[in-house]
């Protein structure tokens, strides 16, 4: 019975090896990911110097003034106001961790609270700027306090200034008065509102000139409706003006509490800061058959599209920014523009000569008839900055293509697309594009599917490629056309989000399985029947890889120098594993186990006999 449990105690041994083995296993997988790189959402982070300037006057705290709080509950102004900046520190998309904040008081008289965190890279310093901004011992309003406008710009001036001294050309000033008053100075105050205003604007006009773009932000905020005027002093409204700023109204503002109000005013302000792009005013250079090709006032020049349907199109923009930005995706919008404004631009652009004759809005058309998309995945601008050096000067140009697909018929149109960027940018830009009568094959994309039979083994299968040639909508010409389509090779693709290797790379649906590798012939005429049907059989081998294929079969028109026609159809075929395949990649682990196990305990219960005797 001993030897027995030595036994047991060995295969114990060998368990907890295998736990050790696969707790190492985690820990590198760990200290791998831990290691990869911050994602690119960090790079794109731009440094702003906050400059809060908070009004602690009277009239802050009366109570003529209360405004329900969340739990509904009536609260002062200066308690709404409080929340919102509690709600502006802790949201680190606003203040991230490169930018600097500062907190200046204004009553009757201007303190900067010079020791609160003026930098929060870390959570620790954001959470104790939360508790100095919640706790009354160190914010709160005073009940006889007057509104010196003046003294509290003037500092916010000189804050300013010093770190401009110490930061890039490019980070963003943001100065922001919360006030719900007029100035109301302390008597001998040295500091006018006028004056100072026109010292932020002299430092706005220098900032512009150093790098081309508005570094320079100012926003008064008001925490309720003011008189446009009183006599003898600045309202807030005016001195917004003043600064060359936006004046926000609370009150006009909608949804949630006066707090909610004021945080949701402030983050639409800090998401404006972004850089913005504009349509240039020239049309891109190119050679002789991008002719009629570019941007026009103010109007994306396609041109006429190929046989495939396609245009290519590169229009310059100026990006009005101090940092680089990306064009992530052009997309078609041409339904979501007012029919009105849709029309009014097609007129426009009709009556100015650059649209031809007889122009369509492309809203009339079925849906996805035309689309436009980047003719590149990722579109770089870069801004041109007075004094910066450049290895090749920044062009700005966004290529675009255009596809008119096979539903979409013969004709001149006009349509929308929209620009989604890091940056901010026009709503609908309006493009214009020529689909003369041309051949087309439906669908434009043929994609099928079969799944490999047999259980034990995979068996070899056959499946159709089917399409018809025949003219688009509205095609008048009736001359006959000789067709060659042409199969080739079909690549293996990886998934979505994997990497290309070798595998994928040497694994492919050879030609000669489609069709026989023999090209499809015929005549088309059009005077005789609409529509010609195409069939090709794919045959899949029995060894062939599961996976998706994809490849093209080659289209060849003669007969007709004027009839546009694809050069090439997309194909996609996906072949599915058999039964067997299916199970296989945990099916045949196992069965190893399984007889690794057998054969274990068959030498253990062995030599446990053996050891007996």
């Amino acid at each position: 019975m001993a030897k027995t449990i030595i036994t047991f105690k060995s295969f114990n041994a060998f368990v907890a090896l295998l736990k050790l083995c696969v707790i190492a296993l985690a820990a590198w997988s760990f200290i791998l990911f831990s290691c990869l790189p911050a994602g690119a959402a960090d790079e794109r982070e731009r440094p702003v110097n906050f400059i809060f300037l908070v009004d602690v006057s009277g009239s802050m705290v009366m109570k003529t003034t209360m405004v329900k709080g969340p739990d509904g509950k009536d609260i002062t102004l200066f308690e709404a106001l409080r929340s919102a900046l509690r709600q502006m520190v802790e949201d680190n998309r606003l203040i991230g961790g490169s930018s600097r904040v500062s907190f200046i008081t204004f009553g009757t008289a201007v303190t900067e609270k010079s020791d609160w965190p003026t930098k929060l890279a870390n959570a620790a310093d954001r959470a104790e700027l939360v508790g100095k901004i919640v706790a009354p011992a160190t914010l709160s309003a005073d009940k006889h306090g007057d509104t010196y406008m003046g003294g509290a710009l003037h500092a916010a001036l000189e804050k300013a200034r010093g770190w401009a001294k110490e930061s890039d050309a490019c980070t963003m000033t943001f100065i922001v008065m919360f006030t719900d008053g007029w100035d109301e100075p302390p008597a001998g105050a040295p500091h006018k509102v006028r004056d100072v205003a026109k010292q932020i604007l002299l430092e706005k006009r220098i900032a512009r000139q150093k790098v081309g773009v508005d570094t320079w932000q100012t926003r008064v905020v008001g925490l309720q409706r003011l008189p446009d005027s009183k006599a003898g002093t600045t309202t807030a409204k005016e001195l917004a003006s003043l600064i060359s700023g936006e004046f926000i109204d609370v009150n006009s503002q909608s949804g949630g509490t006066v707090s909610d109000r004021i945080f949701g005013a402030l983050k639409k302000t800090v998401e404006s800061l972004k850089g913005e792009i504009v349509l240039g005013n020239t049309a891109a250079a190119g050679t002789s058959k991008d002719a009629g090709k570019g941007l026009q006032s103010g109007c994306v020049m396609f041109g006429n599209v190929d046989g495939n349907g396609m245009s290519e199109c590169s229009f310059p923009v100026e990006l009005r920014s101090c940092y680089a930005e990306e064009v992530d995706k052009v997309e078609d919008c041409s339904n979501a523009v007012a029919g009105g404004a849709a029309a009014q631009t097609l007129s426009k652009l009709t009556g100015a000569g650059k649209l031809a004759a007889g122009t369509r809005l492309a809203s009339s058309l079925p849906a996805g008839s035309l689309t436009v998309a980047l003719t590149q995945a990722d579109v770089v601008l870069t801004p041109v900055i007075p004094g910066r050096t450049y290895d090749e000067k920044p062009t700005n140009l966004v290529p675009v293509t255009a596809h008119a697909h096979s539903n979409c018929p013969a004709g001149h149109f006009l349509g929308f697309f929209k620009m989604i960027s890091t940056a901010r940018v026009d709503q609908f830009v309006p493009y214009a594009i020529s689909v003369p009568s041309r051949l087309v094959i439906s669908p434009e994309a043929i994609k099928v599917r079969v799944k490999k039979p047999g259980f034990f083994f995979p068996e070899s299968t056959s499946v159709d490629l089917l399409a018809s040639l025949g003219q688009s909508e509205g095609a008048r010409r009736q001359t006959s056309v000789s067709v060659e389509i042409t199969p080739e090779s079909a690549q293996l693709k990886p998934e979505s989000g994997k990497s290309v290797s070798a595998e994928f790379q040497n694994e492919k649906l050879d030609a000669s399985n489609i069709n026989e590798g023999k090209p499809v012939k015929f005549i088309y005429d059009a005077s005789k029947s609409e529509k010609q049907e195409i069939k090709m059989m794919v045959v899949i081998p029995a060894k062939q890889k599961p996976g998706r294929y994809v490849g093209q079969l080659s289209v060849n028109v003669t007969g007709d120098s004027e009839t546009k026609a694809p050069s090439r159809v997309p194909i996609e075929i996906v072949v599915e594993p058999s039964a067997w395949e299916e199970v296989a990649p945990v099916a045949v682990p196992l069965i190893i186990v399984c007889l690794l196990v057998c054969a274990l305990g068959i030498f253990l219960w062995v030599s446990t006999l053996k050891r007996q005797r």
